[in-house]
């Protein structure tokens, strides 16, 4: 989730800086939901079939972070294996992990929750209808079989599902879900146009009496709005590992088009981690 609540100060364990939450991408492209704004279509050099499980466990096994984040996307039928090898990897070192996911494979596949502390279900129109009803459901139909926290990353893919969200009600609605645990407002990764410096200071004005009482409780802004054009804490980077030809694709920040290295050698990545800092620059233009 990359909301505020992983907008703190790297901490160092030991002699290594943790990373907070590290990104896993177990494709590396574009699901088959097709979403044209999707980050992962703007990456470059195109993903591998499946990940290198051992060099991606040994990778978990020895990078220091917070929590390991795991988005699964469409198709999951290779996924099982991976997330089984991630979850005891991360679990061995006392880490929790969270899948970010559709709200229909959430549903038809429950069993890939297994040993996942959170599940962040991305809700836009273009995963289906959003129906605070049917997510409410779906969220304590989830509960009401594991442990787990139950995070909403709403994402304004349009101006007019902003309008339903901000100016209908319909955020404040999924806010005060009673089985949903928290909110986070996602903008678009590049921001569009009319996705702003300008629409985000008018957008939160509007939002006065629900950020009054939700935010940071239940309610959450994107690493991009907070860091970067209100300047509430640093950047989280949100480091992240993906498939490539060859070995595993790191990226400082996972919204980054361009892999910054490719990994092969599991101990080389984690010395090199050790002082890690968050990109100096965002990758994407504040307008």
């Amino acid at each position: 989730m990359t909301a505020r609540d992983n907008l703190s100060t790297r901490v160092t364990d030991g002699d290594s800086t943790s990373l907070g939450v590290l990104s896993v991408h177990l494709d590396g492209r574009p699901c088959r939901v097709g979403c044209a704004f999707c980050y992962l279509g703007a990456r470059q050099g195109g993903g591998a079939d499946a990940p290198d499980l051992a060099l991606l466990g040994e990778l978990v096994e020895r990078l220091s972070y917070d929590e390991l984040a795991v988005a699964v996307s469409e198709p999951v039928e290779t996924v099982g294996p991976a997330l089984a090898v991630l979850t005891r990897a991360a679990a061995a070192r006392g880490r929790p992990v969270s899948v970010t996911t559709t709200m229909q494979i959430a549903t038809a596949h429950p069993a890939l929750l297994e040993g996942v502390a959170r599940i962040n279900l991305s809700v836009d129109p273009f995963k289906g209808v959003v129906s605070p009803a049917r997510i409410d459901a779906l969220a304590a139909a989830l509960k009401s079989e594991r442990t787990l926290d139950v995070v909403l990353i709403v994402s304004l893919v349009t101006p007019q599902f902003a309008t339903r969200l901000i100016d209908d009600g319909l955020l404040e609605a999924l806010v005060d879900l009673p089985h949903v645990d928290k909110v986070a407002l996602n903008g678009l990764k590049p921001p569009p146009p009319w996705c702003d410096r300008a629409f985000w200071l008018s957008a939160l004005a509007r939002l006065r009496p629900l950020l009054r009482r939700a935010l940071d409780q239940r309610l959450f802004l994107d690493c991009y709005v907070a860091a970067r054009i209100l300047g509430l804490g640093g950047c989280p980077a949100r480091a992240d590992l993906s498939p490539a030809p060859g070995g595993l694709a790191f990226r400082a920040c996972v919204y980054q088009p361009a892999a910054e290295r490719l990994v092969t050698d599991a101990r080389q990545l984690a010395g090199e981690l050790r002082t890690f800092v968050a990109p100096a620059q965002c990758p994407f233009v504040v307008k």
